[in-house]
């Protein structure tokens, strides 16, 4: 329509408005100076516009616009003045010139098929791009009270729609559920919940956002889609968020470019580019989107904005990290709960056990009656006991009383291991932290080990977040950020920073960073070394001092060096076990041990000191020392006692001599500066700006300009490239900083022609070859030019020292070292290579290594020189003065020189490195090395018959007797050997000659070690407490020491595999054989005897291989009947309260443990018959709990290594009461003594109460076979399950189980009694657990005799809840349609004569396609049976090399178990307390349907989240099916997950690597975002996998509202009366009745009025009426006076005439009087009828006014041509006609509804963790079928179309309205509200072009 006819138009009706349309918009200055039409402002701006939209609530139907100006145009009014007012409205809201907006399309929402007939869409253009205005009128649109709602068209905006910028909005798919997203907030709509504060800008200008607020979730896209796309803040603005489905929302949000953020444009392709970008990094999961802290939530099946959509490739951003499964046997055994997830405890320090367990994967941690895995060393076979003391008879004792175990002394022991404060560093070792003597090389591997397993299965999570881009890492969906996600894994970041340090603890402890040397030293009880520590000073009964050091445990490796030194004796004591696998060696003369003969006295100050070096370990020294000084400290020759010494017999030995070396080695060479340039540079032509930066060894200097100074570049340099200022190099702790770069000299010039430069660098302090040895300068380019570059390189390198040297001394030369030899490596290498040395200390300059800045006062010269300080020690020319008196006191050995091998490189200019070499430290680098400055070598100090101890000592050749034995053979008090006689025969000899003599050897110390549990000596372990030989001389000899003292004490056992050794020492032997008449001079020394040796524990285990010694020494003499120089033989005492050897083995465990618990057979038979004497006989080992219980579960693993032919070799007991309580009770010999019993040996057997005595094998010969075979040296579990109330048992066998039900009688378990008959083979247990059964009750299929399945105790199966199914099938109420018919009186007859309302039955509103039904739902809820579970076979062509391996060696292959294994799942619901739903998923395996094997807990119900609401539960899980993915290798099990009261409906996935599980929960979802309750998966033969479910939808069937006509009825009057002259006009068309100017004449006349004649006074105005009649004819100048009057005649209706006294009456009825609208037909409420004004004027004939626009004078009235509007007028609406339906159509509403079940086919992901977006799905409920068996069907029949042809294509599960394709929009719909005016010939087609098709 042009604009010149609506403005004729609006002329013609008299209307004022503000505009006509958005082209002739108002002319400010804005249109003005820009445009003012859309063609122009197109031409004008371009391209810098913005399509934008408004849903607007006006139906199309009624022509946009029709509520405007319905009072002069009737309903309908032109598209344009709705544009206009729109225009103006928007314009008004946002203060703005109406120029800038136009309308330029507006149209209905829907589809070719339907309107949305309540609303349209308003599309508008901006000019220009404005993004402040965009943003203001998309917050307006969402504010009620805004300038937007007071428009006139803008009123109805829909806010929920909000305003699209067409060009700049657009919407991604996120996985969170709004309630996620928004909380509480979000506004309810009947398109689902939203959430408006983007749009409402409510978040803007918020510093501090709560957390998981939507503003914080707002902020958090906001930033991760603007680091995505590269944008600037303010380009990315978040809108709307809607409800997607239960688990999505969509975001629709506005990129906005930054050019028209300040409105000078925009660029289309880019905003186009940004989308492109989104969806192309939807498909790669390592884009910047995924990266996002929710981004990485972003759905690819929506696209972006719902196009480019994509399936779903990969789900770890959906899911929980799903760590590989555990490939440990045992670790995945506890996990199933097929091995008890227990654990067990041991408190060294109190001796006190606890033990645990869990009920399922991360529960608490609750009490077990009993778990021993036998790991920790510490506690060995604590608990294991005799528990049957006898007394002075052999009767058992009753049982002693409970003995606090801090107070119990272990059996001959001096003192209880927890008497004395427990010494040691404490370092982490086994299970908890340690204060203990612990130095164990091999088990500090394992427990760093231990750790580091797990601080990886820690680091795996931290790992795989790092990777994986933290996905969804937590259960809990309110963790919605990646940030919060890694704020929520601190517990985890914590823990691994906690366990890392326990960690590095262990790796820093023990001998990590010390030599692995112990000195302990008994005189001031100190311990030095790795570890230090002081002891205390403790007494034997008879008060001898012994120096006790008491640890918690005790454990010294053959890796270690033990030096024992001091006088008295020496105790280690444990609080739990000792193991010593090393070198215990007291020096004769030490530890209690008395020193050799020689001296006459000791001094007082000096009685623990020893009286010779230690060192001194050969016995040819010269006793004679020069100058009478004395080589052994503590010598009081016979020569001081003139001096007033108190003496007594000492019997010490020599003291040995070192011979020191003081060394300093230097090396040096010539030192040259390194200089590296920096040189900056670009393209010819251009210009350098920017700059760059520089690094150096991981310090980096800040920006510098790329024109910096050489000054400026200097101290930046300096400032940055070191860890600290210049000025405080020398003086900062460098442990934790690298050094730097030193100090620099810069110079700079110009380079190239664009504006570049090159900085020389001279490295002034820096060691050596920078760019060689350390690092070259590199450079970071932020130069701002084409072709920029930054270019370093070295010019010119520095001097170091390289190469090798050699050192030659002592008569040997060393292997070449490195030019910087480490000083441990020195020594290492002097120690080999110069065998002479007895020890070498060495240290070097820059032992850090850290020094390379050259500011270190320590550190290497400029040339990489270094100092190596060095301290030798050596026998090499160490004399030793044999006596006081000697000649040799001042004689001095050789001084050796050093000299240097020199093959060190760095020469410069013919001048090469030196090496210097001086003796003594003076030149050291370390100053406390120079203050000992020796210039020279020096040497530190360092006879007969034999002693006796546990025996006679040897005779010697003199009178003297040899020394009596003393002590006890219990060892009651710890006395150390005595020593040997010096080797003459009359004292006074000893200062007659100056030739060497024998001197006396020293006893033998004392060394006692208590434990509280285990003692073990392992196979490299030598106590040796040995007497000294006597010291051989050129004609005498001194005498042997005796043998001293070793007490071994334990609670436990006490495990002997290597030497123990208390001999008695040599005697001496004279060299030569002197003439006769001085052979009384001297003669061979005699022996020493042997020391004592006692053993205690509950067993003593003394191995094959060990050696324990305690003979006396021999002698070089001929032995007669009254001489015997041999040393008389030492005591051993063994004591063991067990009869059997019971020890824990620490190199066998069963499920890939590391111990067991070994029981040996006994090694003879009885020489008793057990029952004859059953009071007295030992019963052990047996095992105590201290209480009985009443556990569900008693589980083991045993071994037998070969079983016997026999049929049994060992016993596993559990019994009510100890033994000691049995054997008191009468009639034993019938009483039943075991509760339940097994017997292992070539088969196994099993018996329930029946009479068990030890050691007679007589009554397994009773008990029922439950395996014939038993293989060797291969581990088995046996689990035993009670049921205390049915007071019956099961037994599994490797998890089969071969009991059921048995019964037996006992209240309780109390004692595990275990045995191995004399004939047996050794057996082995472990991981025995007394306790819960979490198997949650439990139990596999068992096979019947018929060979049917007995019932299992399964779920009830559930599936759709009742109220899911919906509503029964229901009419519509039916209608009347009330009529002035229907009304008379023979219609509202009481009896309903006539006719009877309401008869029949009305249309379908709501129907059920629902064929099952039933009170739970949709079946029956009944206890599931074997079938309902999920049946897998392991897929056979997988690791089949596994398998092999895996029957061989009868381990477990890949999958878990052995191949043509079944696997079948079931859920199974254990209901401990009503309250809580508790379960797992079980799992059954079988090869042959008879034998079922119990695999175990495959998934916890605890274990289950809702992932999606954040539900706590408790869930359960129903009808979980297991596929196995051969791409990634994983076993996938999909379930429905739930809570109790089944209002979820989700489906859960979990994974394993292995069939037999344990299964990871990995994420809980809505699949395709819908409800699911029965799914089934499906794996088609190409490996493709599908989800079938069912749902249940309500499907909406819409069609146009039916219209009627009318009943046909006579127009009335508004008080109901008829019209029946417009019951004309409506019912026939005449065209006289349609001339509003019929009566023109009477008009001309006024005889259309009633008489009225006035005479008006032409001075005053009063008036004053003619009356009628002939008498005063109104004739002209009659009656009125003239000229004082005038006449008025204002109408000249006769009154004489009815028809015409008021007027005479055109038949034309006017449509604008309101008395003419007053009806419309009314009998059928959906179709308002016309008014006659609405049909006087519609019709194509058009608008026209009343009067056809002629006045009622006007004088062409005569000469007109009356219109026949016969075709054209819509007037006659009212003709009589029958009642027949209309053909219009009323506005679309749901006619029918229609509930039914359907089948959801969804393919899924490759990974098979979520449905990639593709489904399908069909209506109809399967008939006596699963899901599955319809899945093979129609995958066979390919009905659902996957093979060939197939596209995949997102689609939904939400069933869509159906729409009647035969009703569309060409059809002129009505709504029922307005007057239908959509005929032919109505305005709106006539003017609008809507036409309706039908007329």
């Amino acid at each position: 329509m042009t604009l010149l006819r609506l403005l004729l138009l609006l002329l013609g009706t008299g209307l004022s408005i503000v505009d006509a349309s958005s082209e002739a918009t108002n002319h400010d200055e804005w249109c003005a100076d820009n445009c003012s039409t859309l063609e122009d402002c197109n031409a004008h701006f371009a391209d810098n516009h913005v399509d934008l939209r408004l849903r607007v609530k006006f139906s199309i139907d009624d022509g946009p616009g029709g509520t405007l100006l319905d009072k002069y145009f009737g309903t309908t009014v032109s598209r344009q003045s709705f544009d206009t007012q729109f225009v103006l409205d928007v314009a008004s809201a946002l203060e703005t010139s109406p120029c800038r907006l136009y309308v330029t399309s507006v149209f209905p929402e829907g589809t070719e098929q339907y309107w949305d007939t309540e609303s349209v869409f308003v599309e508008f253009r901006l000019f220009p791009a404005d993004a402040a205005f965009v943003a203001t009128l998309t917050r307006l649109t969402q504010e009620p009270k805004s300038a937007v709602y007071d428009g006139h068209i803008t009123y109805a905006t829909d806010a929920l729609y909000g305003l699209v910028a067409s060009q700049w909005d657009h919407s991604i798919k996120l996985t969170y559920a709004i309630s996620i997203v928004g909380g509480a907030d979000g506004i309810e709509s009947d398109r689902g919940r939203y959430l408006n504060q983007g749009s409402a800008q409510a978040c803007a200008g918020r510093e501090v956002v709560s957390p998981n607020s939507y503003c914080e979730f707002e902020a958090l896209l906001t930033r991760d889609m603007e680091m995505a796309l590269e944008l600037k803040a303010g380009q990315f603005l978040v809108l709307f968020v809607k409800e997607a489905d239960r688990h999505s929302v969509i975001v629709s949000f506005r990129l906005v470019l930054e050019a028209s953020m300040d409105g000078s444009g925009q660029d289309t392709a880019w905003i186009q580019s940004r989308g492109a970008e989104i969806v192309r990094q939807m498909n790669d999961a390592q884009s910047p989107l995924y990266g996002g802290n929710v981004s990485f939530k972003a759905d690819p099946t929506w696209g972006i904005s719902g196009i480019a959509k994509q399936t779903r490739q990969f789900t770890k951003y959906q899911s929980r990290p799903a760590p590989s499964t555990p490939s440990d046997e045992y670790e995945r055994c506890k996990a199933t709960h097929r091995c008890p997830r227990a654990w067990s405890y041991y408190n060294q320090s109190t001796a006190e056990s606890s033990h645990t367990f869990q009920e399922y994967q991360g529960g608490e941690h609750v009490e077990a009656g009993l778990f021993l895995d036998f790991e920790d060393w510490r506690r060995g076979i604590r608990g294991w006991e005799q528990s049957c003391r006898g007394d002075s008879d052999g009767l058992c004792l009753p049982e002693p009383a409970s003995v606090d175990a801090e107070s119990e002394i272990p059996l001959g022991a001096h003192w209880s291991p927890f008497g004395f404060e427990s010494l040691g560093p404490s370092v982490p070792t086994g299970k908890s932290w340690n204060n203990g003597l612990v130095l164990n090389k091999q088990r500090l591997e394992h427990d760093i080990q231990d750790q580091s397993e797990k601080i990886e299965e820690y680091e795996a999570l931290v790992q795989w977040m790092d990777e994986e881009f933290q996905h969804g890492l937590t259960d809990n969906p309110f963790l919605r950020s990646r940030q919060q996600i890694i704020a929520n894994i601190t517990n985890y970041t914590d823990t691994l920073a906690a366990e890392k340090e326990i960690l590095a603890a262990l790796t820093q402890s023990q001998c990590t960073n010390v030599d692995c040397n112990l000195l302990f030293n008994t005189s001031d009880a100190t311990l030095s070394g790795a570890v230090n520590v002081n002891g205390v000073i403790a007494t034997t009964p008879d008060g001898t001092e012994v120096a006790l050091w008491a640890f918690d445990s005790i454990d010294i490796d053959e890796n270690v060096n033990v030096t024992l030194t001091g006088q008295r004796a020496m105790a280690l004591v444990s609080r739990s076990s000792a193991h010593v696998n090393t070198t215990l060696h007291a020096v004769p003369g030490t530890l209690g041990g008395f020193p050799g003969g020689f001296s006459v006295s000791r001094r007082p100050n000096e009685r623990l000191v020893r009286v010779c070096t230690e060192q001194v370990d050969s016995r040819d020294f010269l006793d004679v020392c020069g100058d009478k000084a004395s080589c052994c400290p503590g010598d009081q020759p016979i020569g001081e006692l003139a001096n007033g010494v108190v003496s007594n017999n000492v019997n010490g030995p020599g003291s040995p001599s070192q011979r020191v070396y003081l060394m300093t080695i230097q090396t040096s060479a010539t030192v040259v500066n390194e200089i590296q340039t920096v040189t900056t540079n670009a393209n010819r032509g251009q210009t350098l700006s920017g700059g760059f930066r520089l690094h150096f060894i991981g310090y980096s200097t800040p920006f510098l300009p790329h024109d910096i100074t050489a000054s400026q570049l200097k101290r930046k340099m300096e400032d940055s490239l070191n860890p600290v200022k210049p000025n405080q190099l020398r003086s900062f702790d460098r442990t934790d900083s690298v050094a730097g770069i030193g100090a620099v000299g810069i110079t700079r010039e110009t380079f190239g022609t664009s504006g570049g430069y090159k900085w020389s660098i001279t490295f002034a302090s820096a060691v050596g070859d920078i760019a060689k040895d350390s690092s070259q300068l590199t450079a970071t380019n932020e130069l701002v030019s084409r072709g920029a570059r930054v270019d370093v390189e070295t010019t010119k390198h520095g001097n170091s020292i390289g190469g090798a040297f050699a050192l030659q001394f002592l008569g040997n030369e060393t292997r070449f070292m490195p030019h910087d030899v480490s000083a441990s490596v020195m020594e290492d290498v002097l120690r080999r290579d110069i065998p002479s040395l007895s020890t070498a200390h060495v240290l070097r300059s820059d032992p850090t290594d850290n020094c390379n800045d050259g500011y270190c006062d320590n550190g290497a010269d400029r040339s990489g020189g270094y100092i190596w300080t060095l301290t030798l020690t050596t026998q090499d020319g160490n004399v030793s003065p044999p006596s006081p008196t000697s000649a040799l006191f001042d004689n001095e050995g050789d001084v050796a020189s050093m000299a240097a091998v020199n093959q060190l490189t760095g020469c410069v200019d013919s001048q090469c490195p030196t090496i210097d070499i001086e003796m003594g430290h003076w030149q050291s680098h370390n100053h406390q090395m120079r203050s000992i400055n020796g210039s020279k070598p020096f040497s530190l100090a360092y006879g007969g018959a034999g002693a006796g101890h546990g025996g006679r000592g040897g005779d010697g050749f003199g009178d003297v007797p040899p020394g009596e034995s003393y002590g006890s053979e219990r060892i009651a008090n710890l006395y150390g050997g005595s020593g040997g006689g010096v080797g003459v025969k009359q004292p006074f000899q000893l200062g007659h000659s100056k030739e060497p003599r024998g001197r006396g050897g020293s006893g033998g110390g004392a060394i006692e070690i208590i434990a509280a549990n285990d003692i073990v000596l392992g196979s490299n372990a030598v106590v040796s407490c040995d007497g000294e030989a006597g010291a051989s001389a050129y004609m005498t000899a001194g005498g042997g020491g005796s043998g001293g003292a070793i007490l071994l004490a334990a609670g436990g056992v006490v495990q002997i595999d290597g030497q123990l050794s208390v001999a008695g020492g040599e005697g001496g032997h004279k060299k030569v054989n002197m003439p006769k008449k001085v052979e009384s001079f001297g003669g061979h020394g005699g022996g020493g005897s042997g020391g004592r040796i006692a053993a205690y524990g509950q067993s003593v285990m003394i191995g094959e291989e060990s050696a324990i010694l305690f003979d006396g020494g021999n002698c070089s003499a001929t032995a007669t009947a009254s001489y015997n120089c041999t040393g008389g033989r030492g005591t051993l005492l063994v004591e063991s309260a067990l009869d059997t050897e019971l020890s824990v083995d620490f190199d066998v465990g069963a499920a890939g443990t590391r111990s067991s618990l070994h029981l040996r057979p006994r090694t003879k038979i009885p020489a008793f018959d057990p029952r004859k004497m059953l009071p007295s006989i030992k019963s052990g080992p047996e095992f105590d709990m201290g209480r009985s219980v009443r556990a569900d579960r008693v589980s083991f693993y045993y071994r037998v290594d070969n079983p016997s032919t026999s049929g049994w070799d060992a016993t596993f007991e559990l019994r009510d009461s100890r033994w000691s309580y049995l054997a008191s009770q009468d009639g034993l010999a019938e009483a039943a003594t075991v509760l339940v019993g097994l017997t292992f040996g070539s088969e196994v057997r099993h018996g329930v109460n029946y009479n068990e005595v030890p050691f007679d094998d007589q009554h397994v010969k009773h008990l029922n076979a439950i395996q014939r075979s038993v293989p060797p040296n291969t581990w088995i579990k046996v689990d035993i399950r009670f049921d205390w109330e049915r007071r019956t048992h099961d037994v599994y066998v490797d998890d089969v189980r071969v009991v059921k039900s048995s019964p037996f009688v006992g209240e309780g378990i109390r004692v595990i009694s275990l045995g191995n008959f004399y004939e047996g083979s050794k057996v082995w247990f472990d991981e025995i657990y007394v306790g819960k059964d979490t198997m949650l009750g439990f139990a596999c299929p068992v096979v019947l005799p018929d060979g049917t399945l007995e019932e299992m105790d399964r779920p009830l199966e559930k599936g759709w809840k009742a109220e899911d199914l919906g509503e029964l099938s229901s009419l519509r109420d039916m209608q009347r349609h009330e009529s002035h018919v229907s009304r008379r009186a023979v219609y509202q007859r009481e009896d309903n004569k006539f006719v009877v309302p309401f008869d029949g039955e009305g249309e379908n509103d709501f129907s059920s396609d629902v064929k099952f039904r039933a009170n739970d739902g949709d079946r029956v809820h009944e206890k599931g049976k074997v079938v309902a579970g999920s049946l897998l076979r392991l897929p056979r062509q997988i690791h089949e090399d596994e398998w092999a391996r895996a029957r061989d060696a009868k381990a477990n292959g890949e999958h878990g178990m052995e191949p043509d294994t079944f696997v079948w799942y079931g859920e199974h619901d254990h209901l401990q307390d009503p309250r809580l739903v508790s379960g797992a998923v079980m799992a059954c395996s079988t090869q042959d349907f008879l034998t079922w094997k119990l695999e175990g807990a495959m998934l916890h119900y605890q274990n289950l989240t809702d992932m999606v609401h954040g539900d706590t539960g408790p869930l359960h899980l129903e009808k979980a099916k297991v596929l196995y993915n051969n791409s990634t290798q994983q076993y996938v099990m999909w379930f429905l997950l739930d809570n109790g009261v089944r209002e979820l409906g989700l489906a859960g996935v979990a994974v394993s690597d292995y069939a037999n599980g344990p299964f990871a929960f990995v994420r809980s979802f809505y699949p395709d975002g819908n409800q699911t309750r029965d799914q089934t998966l499906f794996q088609d033969d190409d490996g493709s996998a599908y989800l079938f479910r069912t749902f249940y939808d309500t499907v909406e069937y819409v069609l146009p509202a039916a219209q009627m006509q009318p009943t046909w009825e006579s127009v009335k009057n508004a008080d109901g009366s008829i019209n029946f002259a417009l019951s004309y006009h409506r019912a026939e068309y005449h065209p006289g009745y349609d001339d509003y100017h019929d009566i023109y004449l009477q008009r001309w006349r006024t005889e259309d009025k009633p008489w009225q004649v006035v005479c008006v006074d032409r001075l005053t105005g009063k008036e004053r009426v003619v009356p009628y009649g002939k008498e005063h004819l109104n004739l002209e100048g009659e009656v009125c006076n003239d000229p004082f009057e005038r006449k008025e005649v204002r109408g000249q209706g006769s009154p004489a005439y009815e028809n015409s006294k008021d007027g005479i009456q055109s038949r034309f009825l006017d449509p604008n009087d309101p008395a003419n609208n007053a009806w419309v037909p009314n009998s059928v409420p959906g179709l308002k009828g016309q008014p006659w004004k609405a049909n006087s004027e519609g019709g194509v004939c058009g608008l026209r006014k009343v009067n056809d626009d002629m006045q009622h004078f006007d004088p062409n009235l005569p000469n007109r041509e009356v219109p026949d509007r016969r075709e054209c007028s819509n007037i006659v609406d009212n003709p009589i006609h029958p009642t027949l339906p209309d053909e219009r159509i009323g506005p679309s509403e749901v006619v029918e509804r229609r509930r039914a079940k359907y089948v959801a086919v969804s393919r899924l992901t490759d990974d098979y963790l979520d449905t990639n977006g593709v489904v399908r799905t069909f209506a109809g409920e399967l008939v006596g079928r699963d899901l599955l068996e319809l899945a093979r069907q129609y995958n066979t029949q390919d009905s659902f179309g996957w093979t060939s042809g197939f596209v995949d294509a997102i689609g939904s599960t939400f069933q869509p309205q159906v729409h009647d394709v035969r009703f569309s929009q060409d059809r002129a719909p009505s709504d029922g509200r307005q007057p239908n005016d959509r005929a032919s010939y109505s305005p709106a087609c006539v003017f609008d072009g809507q036409c309706s098709k039908n007329g």
